[in-house]
């Protein structure tokens, strides 16, 4: 089921705000991607697994996301997932059950079972920089 398109502009513009802060942590990624019709660089979260030297996303919205289809026009895109600044090319649409060998057990059965997710983007890992953690906030005792 596509993602209703009345919900586009909150999630992009706050939902999606909100979880880039958490991107660097667990499975959550920062996507770096150019539009295909602007150029403008553009930053998406996404829950990205890694297994050797291939990346698994999981669309949970369907084939018709934008950050998708900027992948797919420009044939790759860059991603902060962990410590690492990942090059990422050759997209290639696979369908869940492909995608879940690449991911924890239980994600993958949530994906296929519970979201219902029928496909998976796949892109493999052509250059890898590291960067610094980012900074962990630290209160009053």
């Amino acid at each position: 089921m596509p993602f209703p398109r009345v919900l586009a502009p909150v999630h992009t513009r706050l939902i999606n705000k909100v979880a880039l802060l958490f991107a660097g942590f667990t499975s959550v990624a920062d996507l770096e991607h150019t539009g295909r019709r602007t150029g403008r660089t553009h930053h998406t979260p996404v829950r990205a697994y890694r297994s050797g030297d291939l990346v698994v996303i999981g669309l949970n919205f369907g084939r018709e996301s934008d950050w998708l289809k900027n992948i797919r026009a420009a044939q790759g895109c860059r991603m902060r997932l962990g410590n690492e600044l990942l090059e990422l090319a050759q997209p290639e649409l696979v369908p869940v059950r492909q995608g879940m060998r690449h991911m924890p057990r239980v994600v993958g059965l949530v994906l296929r079972y519970v979201i219902r997710t029928r496909d998976c983007l796949q892109l493999s890992v052509v250059g890898s920089v590291p960067v610094r953690p980012r900074a962990t906030r630290t209160g009053p005792p």
